[in-house]
């Protein structure tokens, strides 16, 4: 799960520093500043439509591991609870065949 994330962060940085590296390709080109400032807008809006769209999939992964690891405990918390009952219940069998056994044991008390 780590190294995924690793890869999805390094994923956006590298978008990032593509996305600096674009603009300032633009900005120093030969031609006009309208020119430029369109350049500018339309490549804003590309960048910025990347950038949701790579945090809309980190997003959705992060969600997925969130969720499988709640499963996870989820089913944990099952395990342990069936297996303490299970303890209990065999505790209680055990304490029952131990008193009927000292009771077999047991000489029987006269009244007096």
């Amino acid at each position: 799960m780590s190294g995924e994330r690793n890869g999805y962060v390094g994923l956006i940085w590298f978008m990032a520093g593509a996305a600096i590296g674009a603009g300032l390709a633009l900005l120093f080109a030969p031609q006009s500043g309208k020119e430029t400032r369109e350049k500018i807008k339309e490549f804003s809006g590309k960048v910025t439509d990347d950038i949701k769209e790579g945090y809309e999939k980190v997003s959705s992964e992060a969600k997925k591991s969130i969720d499988q690891v709640k499963n996870a405990a989820e089913k944990a918390v099952e395990n342990v609870k069936a297996f303490v009952a299970g303890a209990k219940e065999g505790l209680k069998r055990e304490i029952k065949a131990e008193l009927k056994e000292a009771d077999v044991k047991a000489p029987a008390k006269k009244k007096a």
